[in-house]
């Protein structure tokens, strides 16, 4: 007969599997972005967001400032090594001021993803939606699967609690320590490269320059439009929810959960209509993506648990939000 794991051996194993799946969804995503970027966004002559995208944006204006207008993409395999320099003080922020297993996971995957984007002649040799008759690529289908890859690797890793690092970390840490908005920095990072992509995409002296800005702009929006809502489908970081927990180990679960989880919690005393026994309501407001957390620990007390979840639209008052150390 298998021996029986006590408690604590099962919260030990249990965050080992959590790490090894959070490690292979970590490789898996930075690869994902990294295709996005290499075969869909690159060749087209578009830009990816945040850090990868102010990467591109160096390398082009190096290569049309040492080269000329024949130089536009002379430095693409440089790509990886550029956005890990960029990207690194960004981890350190992570490291001291959010949450140091959070770091480590974005790490991991600003060093993966960088190594992913390092195999430019690799990468440059898959060519899809290319018309080899005509030589050109259809450029909207490049911008819409680049956004759902990226998207979708950006989702995978903020609901296991990582990132793929730079301007996302700059975003959390302002909203969960100053309260600014994330939406207004992502705007302001992300309109800056479509202008910016925009007159290097004129300078490089592409036939119609002007109507080929336009265009680099345009479809560089359609990108980062694809991939946020592809990643609010997935992942919705900042939203907030209601969990309730009728149980009759309610002080148990308090105990629990307030030794790694940072929410306040109620306990009601209700009596179930049909069964007569007295139960604990257990009521706490957290943020969306610790739901799976608070889930978990609740049946490893009471597997017999009744939880409920419901939407928060509006909190007035004192909510504390941080990135879970799990």
């Amino acid at each position: 007969m298998p021996k029986q794991l006590t408690k604590q051996e099962q919260q030990k194993k249990s965050k080992i599997i959590n790490t090894v799946e959070t490690f292979a969804i970590v490789v898996f995503s930075s690869f994902l972005m990294s295709v996005s970027t290499m075969i869909f966004l690159n060749p087209v002559k578009l830009y990816a967001g945040g850090v990868t995208g102010i990467a591109q944006i160096i390398l082009h204006a190096l290569g049309l400032i040492s080269k000329g207008k024949e130089g536009f993409n002379a430095f693409e395999g440089y790509l990886g090594l550029v956005n890990f320099i960029l990207i690194f003080p960004f981890n350190i922020l992570a490291w001291f001021k959010l949450s140091k297993k959070y770091a480590m996971y974005t790490t991991a995957s600003t060093i993966i993803q960088s190594l992913f984007l390092s195999l430019h002649e690799m990468f440059g040799k898959v060519q899809v939606f290319y018309d080899a008759t005509s030589g050109t690529y259809d450029v909207l289908s490049c911008a819409i699967v680049a956004g759902l890859l990226g998207g979708i690797a950006n989702g995978l890793l903020m609901r296991r609690g990582a990132t793929s690092g730079g301007i996302i970390v700059l975003c959390q840490y302002l909203n969960l320590k100053r309260g600014k908005s994330v939406g207004f920095i992502n705007l302001l990072v992300s309109g800056s490269i479509m202008a910016v992509g925009a007159l290097l995409t004129f300078f490089s002296g592409a036939e119609g320059a002007f109507g080929a800005a336009l265009g680099t702009a345009l479809y560089t929006f359609i990108n980062f439009l694809i991939g946020s809502l592809t990643l609010d489908w997935i992942h919705t970081a900042y939203n907030k929810v209601k969990l309730e927990v009728i149980t009759e180990k309610g002080q148990a679960i308090v105990d629990d959960l307030m030794k790694e989880l940072p929410h306040g919690i109620t306990i009601e005393k209700g009596i179930g209509a049909y069964s007569k026994h007295e139960k604990d309501i257990l009521n706490v407001i957290i943020q969306k993506h610790e739901t799976a957390y608070y889930i978990k620990a609740v049946r490893e007390i009471d597997p017999e648990a009744f939880v409920v979840v419901v939407p928060i639209t509006n909190i007035f008052g004192k909510f504390v939000q941080k990135v879970i150390d799990m």
